[in-house]
């Protein structure tokens, strides 16, 4: 499971070195807390959601190329916490206005997007997105 996480943050941070920053200015170390993965994986998101208007399209892209392949591929470790941390958590920062939705909707890999509506359809009882 480690080695997991730490494929996970190191390609994040491979793609966005900014992420490390934004980790860092939330209090977050940047080394996954295997006590409790899934608020750690939230913090990644939400130091993506705040850098992500900065980044390349290339960056972004890769970011969230990393995402949707551990949320498919990823134990089912992973792929829960990559749901409900990382993901619900970009989400969370899109409905609050503190993120454009075009930005996400243009970068989120296919499961990941119908994770993302489903969750909006839950909490918000509409796509924050837009197109569904």
């Amino acid at each position: 499971m480690a080695d997991e996480h730490q494929s996970f943050i190191d390609a994040v941070l491979d793609a966005a070195p900014e992420v490390e920053d934004a980790l860092r200015a939330l209090g977050e170390d940047i080394a996954p807390d295997l006590e409790i993965p899934v608020l750690w994986l939230g913090f990644v998101g939400r130091a993506v959601a705040t850098c992500l208007p900065g980044m390349s399209a290339d960056a972004a892209g890769a970011v969230f190329a990393t995402v949707e392949h551990h949320l498919v591929h990823g134990s089912e470790s992973m792929s829960t916490g990559v749901a409900t941390g990382f993901l619900e958590a970009v989400a969370g920062a899109v409905s609050a206005g503190r993120l454009d939705p075009g930005l996400v909707a243009g970068v989120l890999g296919p499961e990941s997007r119908a994770y993302v509506d489903a969750w909006d359809q839950f909490t918000l009882g509409r796509s924050s997105l837009g197109g569904s």
